[in-house]
């Protein structure tokens, strides 16, 4: 004959088996008298109490155990689907570089045989080319710069403002300072 399993109220809220464990536990010393001579009766309640107690406790983190395995087989399930759609997410974003690329060979194609046209009008838009200047500061000399030059705590060149003197003329001895062109896709509407 199969046991019937017992239910929420039979094996008792958390707070109703802790409180019942602490009265338990103090009650223990109850049990013997000031002469250290145990109630054969007292000690059996105790016992009987004790095993109530437990049985609900076992119960309890017995279906803990199990609610905590469920969650963690499914925490690895969805660990696991995040990786594969990080993974899909990485090869899209991947994708849309090349597309970028190849959108830009194609202007770039297109200006060869039509020198004047840098932008291309869509019936959504547009898209053009266009040029971005950037500056690379590169250390030729080591320690002959200007400590005006050098950032404060952490001894390193202060690019920024080296980028910034070149652009007002001025030479900043120990480094290079080289114009770089490059060009790039730009769409709008």
């Amino acid at each position: 004959m199969p046991t019937k399993k017992p239910s929420k109220r039979d094996i008792g809220s958390s707070w109703s088996i802790s409180n019942d464990a602490r009265l338990l536990a103090s009650s223990f010393m109850d049990v013997a008298d000031a002469d250290g001579v145990v109630d054969e009766g007292l000690y059996d309640a105790w016992m009987a109490a004790l095993d109530g107690v437990s049985g609900d406790i076992k119960e309890k983190l017995r279906r803990l155990r199990e609610v905590r395995d469920r969650v963690a087989a499914e925490a690895g399930v969805l660990k696991a689907q995040a990786e594969r759609i990080s993974a899909r997410s990485k090869r899209r974003f991947a994708e849309v570089d090349r597309l970028k690329g190849y959108m830009k060979e194609l202007l770039l194609a297109h200006r060869e045989l039509h020198p004047e046209v840098n932008k291309v009008d869509l019936d959504d838009g547009f898209i053009r080319l266009t040029k971005r200047t950037s500056y690379e500061v590169t250390l030729v000399e080591e320690g002959v710069w200007p400590t005006e030059y050098v950032t404060r705590g952490v001894p390193k060149l202060n690019k920024a403002l080296i980028v910034t003197a070149h652009k007002e003329g001025v030479r900043v001895p120990g480094v290079k300072v080289e114009k770089v062109m490059t060009e790039h896709i730009m769409e709008g509407k």
